[in-house]
């Protein structure tokens, strides 16, 4: 017998993630939403994918879709975060002063963050009460920067990379 939701919610709350927000076009515009469940999936070819609960507002723009954007936030874009998740309401949410720019694929690619992948909608397939994406990356960039992330139902971040860290230590 499996556990239950909230057990699950609960033990899996310890798991630190980066931050993502994945973005479409829709009918009236651009759709981001805020991702946690976001992982690379195969060097060749470059493929990632995205879980997307089926209720989620931006599923539907998913599910029409054949071009989607990563975005990997960076420490400082906790707002960016809480707006793409709905958290300022549903206005706030569709990101009105975000001037996106087109990719490769022609998916809308946020400014300012840490990095990007613009995929291009190769498969889909039902995973319990979400919908997996899984795209190919067609093409990418990065920032110089430190990444958000989410801990323990909150946001946190880097005191310094581990390899600086590393490297800054005496040798005895």
């Amino acid at each position: 017998m499996a556990i239950g939701a909230q057990q699950f919610k609960d033990t899996l709350r310890l798991w630190a993630s980066g931050v993502t927000v994945v973005t479409v076009r829709g009918p009236r515009g651009l759709v981001p939403i805020t991702v946690s469940s976001f992982a690379s999936l195969s060097l060749h070819p470059p493929l990632v994918l995205v879980c997307i609960e089926r209720r989620a507002r931006a599923h539907r723009a998913l599910m029409r879709t054949r071009a989607f954007g990563v975005h990997l936030l960076a420490d400082d874009q906790a707002e960016l975060s809480d707006r793409a998740a709905g958290r300022r309401g549903r206005a706030a949410a569709r990101l009105p002063r975000t001037r996106a720019r087109r990719a490769v694929t022609g998916a809308p690619i946020l400014p300012g963050t840490l990095a990007w992948l613009d995929c291009a909608l190769v498969a889909r397939y039902r995973g319990g009460d979400h919908t997996i994406f899984v795209g190919r990356v067609e093409a990418a960039g990065t920032a110089p920067g430190r990444p958000l992330l989410w801990f323990d139902r909150d946001y946190a971040v880097l005191s310094r990379p581990r390899r600086a860290a590393l490297r800054r230590r005496p040798r005895l």
